[in-house]
């Protein structure tokens, strides 16, 4: 062998690299820690004879006193790394009682520094190679004298003449060029037909029933799967075995909120971020338990570990909120890099990226340049910062994302346009983009979706939800009574209620068309549905008259603010650009108070009539609310050290009268209320219950009489005599989902 060449190993579609240390797959590394590469090298080495374990735990770990366990863990990570499963055995036979053979066919293979093959020969064989010479010699090879075929013969062009011509070495680039379309081609077809393999036919296990399931993930091997759990507002970190048999919490109850939790690539710990006091952090923390590792603050609430375990990759909202990067970085914080910046009308989530196999690429979910109405998923370079569509229809959203490991597709949790279609599980086939339905049922699919090593073995969690409102009397709370029944996931209330002035209450109701506002009397009776079904209209506000209802809609494609009148006549849209949310009318009537994504965040106030719209406040802030007297605005607002707040401010704008620190359960989302007196500000609680914050100051204090539970929307009547507000039962389980055949 010449000094220019290096010896590999080949087999399937299979590489093995000793000097570089890389396994690769078509081409692309396949990830492998050292002792499991260690391992694939000595097995392929072997020359097809059976390893006793003993000599293969003494030529891995010589001199060192082992479990057998650890050889056991490192076939396994061989097996994952080639696909293969040890009842189906491609590459990796067990002898029983003895150790392990490998079975391939495996060819070792010369490779020039440009990665061309020279010559192939099985590994039994002595290879033979020949250089192509352009100097003195009369001896050339062609290459079908390698395979044993005769060449054909040319008539009166000598092999060294056909190559000097102009015409034969156009005519031999076009033949390269082909073939490498060609091969191309193939590789691609036959990494869709891999992508079409997987998750076709499904079968479905549910391995959790208490409801409380809030984010997870699954161990590399399949057997494990991480999960934080909610129950009375205190948050926990769990491990769970897809067997049934293990249960460890991890970390227990507190009062903090557990958010993203992902396995390392070698299934050895969890990452997850923690928030507390305002400030989110990563940690590190043993698979079994242990001391966790805190690596960074300053992440959002969701990342992705790239496949060498040492980075991290998240989104970042910059500039006020009018931009989204992409940023990288060592997992304790160092080096960290921006790879793009986008403008925030891009609609990247933070929930929804992840890396590539080979770590060279991140897929997310994102809309195109100047149509914000629907998203399809992106592949981003991490080296050249270029961002290329990949999926081949759209989704009105996208959800959590995960590569599969093999690198043949990637399943995302997404809806498809129409007002009746809810989030459902699709594949996306790498590098083709072609795209199909995995799961298509009545049940929505939320924050959980993690693939195994195999490829084959995905995690996802269910959303079920039954929501109803309730009213009370202001001054006796407990004795509440409910006013409608809605069946399972049809949410009576969840995302808005409020008053008439002539003690009606106006509510959303929400199934499988979409959000719709209704209107009925105090105690449930005469009940109306106001606006049409497949528009997603939510956060109703009415004027003090009674005479305008303003809520968010999408019937016109986009986000935007909307005003109709009491009885649905006469709908007119009051804002534009498509990212326009919270909206809250002034009890007077002269104003719309809402939050515009399309300027970071911001509040904006516009006339009900329609017009031009003027921004109020310069940081960024949301959930609106506005006071009886019409005068001052409440909402939760972010600080310039990114702390959260509940705010104040004039209706006029400017910066905050008031600004009120919140306990760590705080949850402002269709909830924030003044009372009828206008002397104080009620807002909820993640876990139970509500807050009552006094205009006056001092801290807040959680108010009596409610239900030990979680409280949604809600409103005060308008002569403060009554209280309306939702409350039921959210349910996230998590389904092991696998490959029927």
């Amino acid at each position: 062998m010449t000094e220019e060449t290096r010896q590999v190993y080949q087999f399937d579609e299979f590489r093995i690299d000793p000097a570089k240390r890389q396994l690769l797959r078509e081409g692309e590394v396949v990830p492998l820690y050292s002792k499991a590469f260690d391992l694939l090298l000595l097995l392929v080495e072997s020359n097809g004879q059976d390893l006793s374990k003993d000599e293969i735990l003494e030529a891995i770990w010589p001199g060192q006193i082992l479990e057998e366990s650890n050889l056991t863990v490192n076939i396994s990570a061989v097996r994952r790394a080639l696909g293969e499963k040890a009842a189906q055995p491609r590459f990796l036979v067990t002898i029983p009682g003895r150790g392990y053979r490998f079975v391939a066919n495996v060819h070792e293979v010369d490779l020039r520094p440009d990665g061309v093959l020279i010559a192939t020969e099985t590994i039994s064989q002595v290879v033979v190679e020949e250089e192509l010479d352009d100097g003195d010699s009369d001896t050339s090879i062609d290459p079908n004298m390698l395979s044993g075929r005769q060449p054909k013969q040319l008539v009166g062009v000598s092999p060294r003449g056909f190559f000097r011509r102009p015409f034969a070495i156009t005519g031999l680039a076009l033949a390269v060029v082909a073939i490498i379309v060609t091969v191309s081609y193939g590789i691609h077809a036959f990494r869709s037909s891999r992508a079409a393999t997987h998750f076709n036919q499904i079968k479905m296990r549910q391995l959790t029933n208490d409801g409380q399931i809030v984010s997870a993930a699954i161990s590399p091997d399949g057997k494990f799967y991480a999960y934080t759990n909610l129950q009375g507002g205190m948050m926990s970190l769990h491990l769970g075995s897809v067997d049934g048999q293990t249960s460890i919490e991890l970390r227990e109850p507190g009062l903090v909120t557990y958010h993203d939790v992902e396995f390392a690539p070698d299934g050895r710990s969890i990452y997850y971020v923690m928030e507390n006091d305002d400030r989110t952090v990563l940690y590190r923390l043993p698979t079994l338990g242990g001391v966790p590792v805190k690596l960074r603050e300053d992440v959002p609430w969701f990342f992705s570990i790239a496949p060498d375990n040492q980075r991290i990759a998240f989104l970042r909202y910059i500039d006020g909120g009018k931009k989204t990067s992409v940023v990288i970085s060592s997992v304790d914080g160092a080096n960290e890099r921006t790879v793009l910046t986008a403008p925030i009308a891009r609609n990247m989530t933070t929930y929804c990226l992840t890396w590539s196999p080979d770590g060279s690429m991140i897929a997310l979910g994102a809309s195109r340049e100047n149509d914000p109405s629907v998203c399809f998923m992106f592949l981003l370079s991490i080296d050249s910062g270029q961002l290329k569509q990949l999926s081949t229809i759209p989704w009105k959203t996208m959800g959590r994302i995960s590569w599969l490991k093999d690198g043949t597709g990637i399943l995302t949790i997404a809806a498809a346009p129409g007002p009746d279609e809810g989030s459902q599980i699709w594949m996306v086939a790498y590098p083709g983009g072609e795209v199909r339905r995995v799961v298509n049922d009545l049940n929505t699919y939320d924050f959980t979706l993690d693939v195994a090593a195999d490829s084959s073995t995905a995690l996802t969690s269910t959303h079920r939800q039954i929501n109803n409102v309730w009213v009370a009397p202001a001054n006796d709370l407990r004795n509440s009574k409910q006013v409608t029944h809605g069946s399972l996931n049809r949410t009576d209330g969840l995302l808005g209620v409020d008053w008439t002035p002539d003690n009606r209450i106006v509510y959303t109701s929400a199934n499988a068309q979409g959000g719709t506002i209704w209107i009925m009397n105090s105690d449930g009776s005469n009940r109306k549905e106001l606006t049409p079904p497949g528009s997603d209209d939510t956060v109703p506000s009415v004027t003090g008259d009674g005479r305008f209802i303003v809520f968010l809609s999408h019937r016109s494609g986009g986000n935007e603010i909307w005003r109709t009148n009491i009885d649905g006549s006469e709908p007119k849209q009051l804002t534009k650009c498509g990212r326009n949310f919270d909206p809250a009318v002034s009890p007077d009537g002269k104003w719309v108070v809402y939050r515009s994504d399309c300027d970071g965040g911001r509040l904006w106030r516009a006339d009900i009539n329609g017009g031009e719209a003027q921004r109020l406040i310069n940081n960024a802030a949301s959930w609106p609310w506005i006071s009886p007297d019409s005068r001052l605005i409440a909402c939760q607002y972010a600080t310039d050290d990114g702390k959260t707040q509940l705010a104040v401010l004039s209706i006029d704008g400017g910066p905050p009268i008031k600004l009120f620190d919140i306990p760590p359960q705080a949850n402002f989302r269709y909830a924030i209320r003044w009372t009828a007196d206008g002397k104080a500000i009620t807002y909820r609680d993640w876990g139970k219950g509500l807050w009552r914050q006094p205009l006056e100051g001092g801290p807040p204090q959680q108010i009596s009489g409610l239900p030990d539970e979680k409280i949604y929307s809600n409103g005060w009547s308008r002569d403060g005599k009554t209280f309306a507000f939702t409350r039921g039962v959210e349910m996230r389980d998590l389904i092991l989902i696998s490959n029927a055949n």
